[in-house]
């Protein structure tokens, strides 16, 4: 008994294990709300009409992630491994990232206007067919989806939003806003709007509206905590002159060319992982009816809550392991290893308690939705490969070979997408699913082979010496 209480004290004062246990609270509300709101989705709606909304989603998260140019990645690198009294530069480095995403979400906002009817033909129409005609009929006007642009620049807010509190090292807040503020807010204007959302009316104008409000609140609340901070407390007013010096060198963020300039190399990171995850579902609403994206988007939803306990670790992990190679790099090997194992443990834990559990899980989403049971244990499988290639990409990352992550990244991209278009039109869902196995598994050993090839955890010997 007193050895559990040991335990019990020891995990309690590992500051990794204690961030990482709120995180995955915070994590596990934002899945709950997200899982109500695609509950709610394709128990009211119409299989086709849920395949559209859960549909357009994808796309906008998407379109969305590739409009920011991996600003909010370089937003989390250059905070978190400033000093944490340097609030001139987190504001400023902030401010500079949020005119950057404003100027790139305009552009990817046109684009995607003028590129509506292409959507519209290709994504959002009924296949109609008799003996006599092969007709085409829109599910979704070019009116809905051009207003739904709005919802890129919005969620690019939110995000943003979330980033700069995770790299500040308030990371519960940070997870809460980028997985729970824009379910709260669609779950508010469904419940004011049910009159119209249950007679699947304006759907997408709701969905749009859910984000435009989650991005001003996100906003808000930043800029209310700028307005509300001192520069330096009494605590710290004792700062030594040494740190003084160094925070004074970094309290002028780039200009909006040299920030997107500088943001380009990341960028290919967060696109094509979310290409990696995306590009089924999009693939599945270009070969398949819409009733059948409902389907493998709801395997697909129910495969995300590996990741979405995957990101509230890394959003724990990832400034603290910043950190560490900036300030601290003699407890940098210790570190990653005992990061790699809670993540791998915890993963596995998920996986198999969901596919345990995926019968009951499916049947809440509708009855019609069991069909999609195999392609989800697919997916589950395929999102702990991914998981496990976490930290080994941080690394990439931190030692500037970010290039070497890209190639392994695009390799792995090209595979999901050869094997889409073999495997889903013989195999349904199940094949889409099975490309997103062959594609994770690929990446896994190659970046596990690139990683060992360049010794990114060997550090030389004066820098591991204090």
């Amino acid at each position: 008994m007193s050895a559990l209480k040991k335990l019990f004290s020891k995990v309690l004062n590992n500051p990794l294990l204690k961030q990482s246990l709120w995180s995955l609270i915070a994590r596990f509300v934002g899945v709950a709300l997200n899982f109500l709101v695609v509950m709610i989705i394709t128990n009211q709606l119409p299989k086709s009409s849920a395949g559209d909304i859960l549909l357009l989603m994808t796309f906008i998260t998407g379109i969305a992630l590739i409009s920011r140019l991996g600003i909010d990645q370089l937003l989390m690198k250059e905070v978190a491994s400033a000093h944490q009294e340097d609030l001139d530069f987190h504001e400023g480095f902030f401010k500079a990232s949020l005119k950057a995403v404003l100027f790139l979400s305009f552009i990817f906002m046109a684009l995607w206007a003028l590129s509506s009817h292409y959507i519209q033909a290709n994504f959002f129409f009924d296949h109609i067919a008799n003996s006599n005609i092969n007709e085409k009929l829109p599910n979704v006007s070019i009116t809905e989806l051009v207003v739904a642009s709005l919802g890129i620049l919005f969620f690019n807010l939110v995000i943003l939003n979330s980033t700069y509190l995770k790299a500040i090292k308030k990371t519960v807040m940070g997870v809460l806003g980028q997985n729970a503020l824009t379910a709260i807010t669609f779950l508010v204007l469904i419940g004011l709007f049910w009159n119209y959302f249950s007679k699947d009316q304006y759907v997408f104008y709701i969905y749009t509206a859910s984000l435009l409000l989650a991005g001003v609140i996100a906003i808000i609340y930043t800029y209310r905590s700028f307005a509300n901070k001192t520069a330096i407390t009494t605590s710290t007013t004792e700062t030594p002159d040494k740190l003084l010096e160094t925070v004074s060198k970094t309290t002028t963020p780039p200009h909006l060319y040299a920030l997107i300039s500088k943001s380009l190399p990341l960028a290919p990171v967060s696109i094509i992982s979310f290409l990696m995850i995306f590009t089924d579902t999009i693939m599945v609403g270009w070969f398949l009816a819409n009733e059948q994206v409902a389907e493998y988007s709801v395997a697909s939803k129910i495969s995300y809550i590996v990741l979405f306990f995957l990101q509230a670790m890394e959003a724990t992990i990832y400034p603290r392991l910043l950190n560490i190679f900036s300030h601290n790099k003699d407890k940098l090997h210790s570190f990653f290893w005992q990061s790699t194992a809670l993540v791998i443990t915890v993963v596995l834990s998920v996986t198999v308690f969901m596919y345990l559990l995926s019968d009951w899980i499916l049947i809440a989403f509708g009855k019609e939705y069991d069909v999609a049971k195999s392609a989800l244990g697919l997916l589950l499988i395929a999102q702990l490969f991914r998981a496990a290639t976490i930290t080994f990409s941080f690394m990439f990352i931190i030692r500037e070979k970010v290039r070497y992550l890209n190639y392994i990244l695009v390799t792995a991209f090209v595979v999901n997408v050869v094997c889409n278009i073999i495997f889903i039109q013989s195999h349904g869902i199940e094949g889409a699913a099975f490309a997103t196995l062959v594609a994770n598994a690929t990446l896994l050993i190659l970046i596990i082979a690139l990683f060992a090839a360049h010794k990114l955890l060997t550090l030389p010997k004066e820098a591991t010496q204090p």
